[in-house]
């Protein structure tokens, strides 16, 4: 009888298959591959090389195939991710581009942020605490560019959502559409030295730095022990922002 039931189990077993939707693409597999540097960059906003360096930097991504499905390669991982933050398509446009699920584009592209900001931040975003060495380079560079005794460019950015409706006012802004804030600094490379991600849209960027970290960080004593004269004025180290921020011992505006 113990027989039996084993192997009326086995033929269920050899009779189950594995359900997966047929999808179908040629743009990353023959598109993309086939086509020159110019065009990568025209869609992934960066360059071969550096998409290169960046599948490197983020290879716990990488998975393996299964027994009863092939695994989707690293390198077209980071490109679905790459290609979703840096165009307004939806989702759904992406999954037909690359011939993936909907919801494999959601969560490819948030284990990549996850992954990218846990390998890249401490590399790339460590101008903070500031240092004497840190500060010299900056000055130095925005010098060479016409702005003497700046560290850094600091500016906003709204960022479009749908928020909670029970949340929505916070979100509404000033353009009249909701959204979330990003507030960076920059050096005379352009390159990312701060970020401040997720402050309500009815914030505007100044309230946002006199309540930052950097804001702190930016009035130590080591900013105004590395004051320059200039015309006749003891100048400390200064971030230079626009009309929206305030000026102050720690940043000063540029005008038009």
């Amino acid at each position: 009888m113990r027989k039996e039931i084993f192997d009326e189990i086995e033929k269920l077993n050899s009779q189950r298959t594995i359900w997966t939707k047929i999808r179908t693409s040629t743009f990353w597999e023959e598109e993309v591959m086939q086509n020159n540097n110019e065009h990568f960059k025209q869609h992934f906003r960066m360059s071969r090389d550096t998409f290169e360096v960046l599948c490197n930097e983020v290879r716990n991504l990488e998975k393996h195939d299964t027994r009863y499905r092939k695994s989707i390669p690293l390198r077209k991982r980071v490109a679905i991710a790459i290609y979703t933050l840096g165009s307004s398509a939806e989702y759904r446009t992406i999954s037909a581009l690359f011939g993936v699920g909907i919801s494999t584009v959601y969560i490819i592209l948030k284990t990549f942020c996850k992954e990218a900001w846990r390998v890249l931040h401490p590399k790339y975003l460590c101008a903070y605490p500031l240092t004497s060495d840190i500060i010299k380079e900056n000055v130095d560079g925005f010098q060479k560019l016409g702005f003497p005794q700046c560290f850094g460019a600091i500016d906003g950015c709204h960022i479009e959502i749908q928020p909670p409706s029970q949340d929505a006012v916070d979100y509404y802004n000033y353009k009249g559409w909701y959204s979330m804030v990003l507030l960076a600094i920059v050096d005379y490379r352009y390159r990312f030295l701060y970020i401040n991600v997720g402050s309500p849209g009815r914030c505007n960027d100044s309230q946002i730095f006199e309540n930052s970290y950097v804001k702190e960080q930016h009035q130590q004593p080591i900013l105004k022990e590395m004051s320059k004269n200039l015309c006749g004025v003891d100048i400390p180290v200064l971030l230079l922002g626009d009309s929206a921020f305030r000026c102050g011992c720690t940043l000063i505006r540029r005008w038009r």
